[in-house]
């Protein structure tokens, strides 16, 4: 009987590969182009600059520095003013900002302090990646003890922050907290152990191929570049002004009166959103073209030893032949992060008597997202894996890969949870830990006490568990967080909600976090990303019955509950299939040596 359809051959086809999705490809590199053209576009249209002045009547100010036709402009609506609207609209009419007691801008925000202490984020950017990157190199040769060594700083950190906090009222529950951690490590101690075995296999692959590095080292650099440049695209935005003539209501202290104001140009709030859709295209991007040259590399290790394309080779066939692929699996993993954006029920929609209803809708919404965004982005990783190997579409790749998983997974589904949630649990803590240090950075800078539960006035622990549940989220869906955090903070400085000592240095922390949770998280990928690729050179050695009886792996693999034990008897397999569980060998000569492991069975033997 002939082969199905969607059979994959144990081999990456690097010789003779054609252009695939072409379209996508053109797509995605016209977004690239949008992307620079409109973060140029932010930065040539940059109107105002602002250098901090000497005290004037004792009142610390920012003098703005405008462009001759913003200040033409200035002019002309101040004019239309009377002398008390004029002293209202301070900004505008003297060019100045006032600053609160700390120096800081009194009606800025988060990425006022990006572009008045640039060195902060960047410094603690660096940390990360130079971080993250050791982390990793640390994985590949002491597997489980760094495993067990990450736990084991996750509840030093939980310990350090009880010590340090200045509220005795919270000092116990953080204590709890690292307490009922360190109880849980110890009785999961065996499912870490396995994780610790998971990741070793997959370091060895990498110890295996050691020039690889080289290749995601580029992709990595390219990645920073971009997020430099998105960094910096967004905080010029901010200073892409225009004058407007408002009308402001009063309050008891103040009566109506016009003011003239600055604000972001009407054609900004829109460029930024495109700017971060792009952004977003591109983080998908880079960690999709992570993932095929791993998978280039180490199925060709895997498979034919002998016959490997250089790393060179893996990364100009991600960047050229397969860009249009590997640039739509990262379209659809950015649609479903904008779709999950979209579809968050915000804190303000349980407000009132409907959030009976809500509240019940918003819990469903959560679970279906879940599974969602977990079944696609595993279908769509996977799918990539087989297109490097096959050279197919992404929808020729697609159809294999669901052949494959369901020949070899139960509900076609596979993931190794614990090395998984081992490794992004570790991004997590190390993203939390250098947020933390850019708040106490940001608030010694300005003077301000925003990240201290001691402070006299009431609310300040209520307040500082809401920043901190605030961070929580937000780095553990950092992606989605990055938009949040930019919206939330423009429609603060917008609204002029004032307070600036309490929430700006949270937000800049947080957005500080974000950033450094994507370079670990990208890190973190590349032994996550061998371990998929290990499993589907497994489920394509099963389908072409090679014999893993000696394979570590495969008794890795059949210690997981949802991979299909018994012998695979599709259409392509018969009774004497050389390929059994480990508890049921049987030998079968195959006409060529089969591969385990990156070498052949048949040469392991004589070693």
């Amino acid at each position: 009987m002939s082969d199905p359809e969607n059979k994959v051959a144990p081999r990456v086809n690097h010789r003779d590969r054609k252009y695939t999705d072409v379209p996508c490809a053109i797509l995605f590199l016209a977004a690239i182009g949008l992307f620079f053209g409109i973060g140029f576009a932010f930065v040539g249209s940059k109107n105002v600059d602002l250098f901090e002045t000497a005290s004037d009547f004792g009142i610390n100010t920012f003098e703005y520095k405008m462009s001759d036709s913003l200040k033409e402009d200035a002019d002309a609506c101040c004019a239309e003013l009377t002398d008390d609207e004029k002293s209202w609209s301070f900004m505008v009419c003297n060019g100045r900002r006032r600053l609160d007691a700390g120096g800081f801008p009194s009606d800025g925000g988060m990425l006022d302090v990006f572009a008045i202490k640039p060195g902060i984020p960047a410094t603690l950017i660096a940390a990360a990646v130079f971080i993250s990157i050791g982390w990793i190199a640390l994985l590949r040769q002491f597997a489980t003890p760094i495993v067990f060594l990450t736990e084991a700083i996750k509840v030093a950190c939980i310990f350090f922050i009880a010590i340090k906090t200045d509220d005795s009222s919270a000092m116990p529950v953080f204590f709890i907290i690292g307490i009922v951690y360190a109880c849980l490590v110890i009785w999961k101690r065996d499912k870490l152990k396995f994780a610790g075995r998971i990741i070793s296999h997959s370091c060895m692959a990498l110890q295996k191929n050691p020039s690889m590095f080289g290749g995601l080292l580029g992709i990595k650099a390219l990645y920073c570049l971009q997020a430099f440049c998105f960094v910096t695209f967004v905080s010029q935005s901010a200073e892409v002004m225009e004058v407007a003539k408002v009308y402001e209501i009063g309050d008891e202290y103040t009566a109506a009166m016009n003011t003239c104001v600055l604000q972001n140009a009407s054609w900004v709030g829109s460029a930024r959103s495109i700017l971060m859709f792009c952004w977003l295209w591109s983080i998908m991007f880079y960690t999709q073209a992570r993932l095929g040259v791993i998978s280039f590399v180490i199925g060709s290790w895997h498979f034919h030893p002998n016959d490997m394309p250089s790393v060179l080779s893996a990364v100009l066939t991600v960047f050229t032949k397969s860009l249009g692929t590997v640039s739509f699996s990262a379209l659809l993993l950015a649609i479903i992060e904008r779709i999950k954006k979209s579809l968050k029920f915000k804190w303000y929609h349980h407000c009132g008597p409907q959030f009976c209803i809500t509240v019940p809708f918003a819990c469903l919404a959560m679970v279906l997202l879940w599974c969602l965004e977990t079944c696609l982005k595993m279908l769509t990783k996977f799918t990539l894996i087989l297109h490097i190997f096959s050279g197919d579409n992404f929808f020729g790749s697609a159809k294999k890969c669901w052949g494959l998983l369901t020949r070899h997974f139960e509900n076609a589904f596979v993931t190794e949870v614990t090395s998984r949630a081992v490794l992004t649990i570790g991004a997590y803590v190390f993203s939390i830990a250098l947020a933390f240090s850019a708040w106490a950075w940001i608030d010694s800078e300005f003077g301000w006490k925003s990240l201290s539960t001691a402070s006299d006035e009431g609310g300040s622990l209520i307040r500082f568990f809401g920043w901190f549940l605030m961070m929580l989220f937000n780095l553990w869906y950092p992606t989605l967080g990055i938009f949040l955090m930019i919206v939330i903070d423009m429609i603060l400085t917008q609204w002029g909600v004032g307070g600036q000592e309490y929430w700006v240095a949270p937000f800049a922390a947080v957005f500080v976090g974000i950033i450094a949770m994507l370079f670990f998280t990208y890190m973190a990928g590349v032994v996550l990303d061998t371990i998929d690729v290990c499993f589907v050179c497994w489920a394509v050695d099963k389908d072409n019955n090679v014999d893993l009886s000696e394979s570590e792996f495969n008794a890795l693999v059949m210690e997981l509950p949802d991979v299909k034990k018994a012998p695979n008897l599709g259409p392509n397999t018969g009774l004497n299939s050389t390929l059994l569980s480990v508890d049921q060998m049987q030998m079968q000569q195959p006409s060529a040596p089969p591969v385990v492991q990156g070498q052949p069975v048949l040469l392991q033997n004589k070693v």
